[in-house]
């Protein structure tokens, strides 16, 4: 049986090329479109993608997604298009603030330094990429959490399900290709609070996605 299945990630060729995850990115959508099922990415729209030369449009549903994260209140939207020389239809979640003065080494410095605010900004892009989802009209059998950049949304995704129905019936995938020992979440930057984080003041973020995740992929 075919499924609908969510891709979430944060690089993707050509749109940027981070070196070991923005080719997979793009072969793993592709071969499960292949087998006939309804797949759909998303990642951040970082400032540098030019939205003339890929042809992004905008999609009047996704125009103000509205949520609180951390007692403020944000708003942010998405458009739309293909991956180049496919019908591989890809979301670019739009918030100035967060992605907007990003470099193309997406979470490090020039020097090479993991910026500091690395896990707020992805902290919000998690919760934004449900948020989007009754906007978006289509809720998906399957969301595969394709890195630490999107390891907290297999937890969001059990913490709202009481609020709406739908997302009690999604199951997550976490697929990590890396240990990624130096990207630490403190969980006082999570938007909901957990009693079985609460008293560990850090954890790698690998660790959070395999812990709420249905299921995780080493590759």
């Amino acid at each position: 049986m075919n499924k609908k299945l969510f891709y979430i990630n944060s690089e993707m060729e050509p749109f940027t090329s981070v070196p070991g995850q923005s080719k997979f990115s793009v072969d793993i959508p592709l071969g499960l479109q292949e087998k006939g099922n309804d797949v759909r990415c998303l990642m951040p729209k970082y400032g540098f993608i030019s939205e003339r030369k890929y042809i992004l449009r905008e999609v009047i549903r996704l125009k103000d997604i509205s949520f609180d994260f951390e007692g403020k209140h944000y708003s942010c939207s998405a458009k739309s298009a293909f991956l180049p020389k496919s019908r591989l239809q890809v979301y670019f979640l739009e918030n100035e603030e967060q992605f907007g003065d990003l470099n193309n080494l997406l979470f490090k410095s020039k020097n090479g330094r993991f910026l500091l605010d690395n896990d707020f900004r992805f902290a919000f892009y998690s919760l934004a990429a449900i948020k989007m989802l009754p906007n978006l009209f289509w809720f998906p059998n399957i969301i595969i959490c394709n890195g630490w950049t999107a390891a907290l949304v297999p937890f969001l995704i059990k913490q709202l399900a009481s609020e709406d129905k739908n997302l009690s019936k999604i199951k997550t995938i976490y697929l990590t290709n890396s240990l990624n020992t130096d990207l630490v979440f403190d969980y006082k930057n999570l938007p909901y609070k957990d009693e079985t984080l609460s008293n560990i003041k850090a954890l790698n973020l690998n660790q959070i996605g395999c812990k709420y995740s249905d299921a995780t992929i080493v590759i």
